[in-house]
């Protein structure tokens, strides 16, 4: 069984997960993050996932329950950030219903279109020649 912790600082545990979290998917990123997860939203997901609390309610967590946080954080983090892509219409989403999820692709340029509206037209010009 592995150890537990009790976290005695828990803005201070959130603010260094969501940090290091974020600097897992860029680790340049100057973004507030705020925008992508608040400290309280952060301290909430501890809550969540912690084994419990002692006795002085301060949360328990292990290993693998650090684990979790850190991923939870990171997918949220990764999720927003698609999402505002997406918004700016960067890039393109829809809801797949066979994985029950949102699923995002890169846009088309103008000079794809271009090619790919050429390239169908000569298929269908090709098959009316028959």
């Amino acid at each position: 069984m592995s150890e537990v912790y009790a976290i005695v600082d828990i803005e201070g545990y959130a603010s260094q997960m969501r940090d290091a979290a974020a600097k897992s998917i860029s680790p340049d990123n100057t973004d507030n993050l705020d925008e992508y997860i608040s400290l309280g939203q952060m301290t909430n997901l501890v809550e969540e996932f912690c084994l419990g609390h002692d006795d002085e309610n301060r949360p328990l967590l292990d290993e693998d329950t650090n684990e979790q946080i850190f991923e939870e954080t990171a997918l949220w983090i990764h999720n927003i950030g698609l999402a505002r892509l997406a918004a700016q219409d960067l890039i393109e989403c829809a809801w797949d219903d066979k994985v029950n999820d949102m699923v995002f692709w890169a846009k088309e340029t103008k000079k794809e279109k271009k090619s790919n509206a050429k390239s169908r037209s000569r298929n269908k010009n090709m098959g009316d020649k028959k």
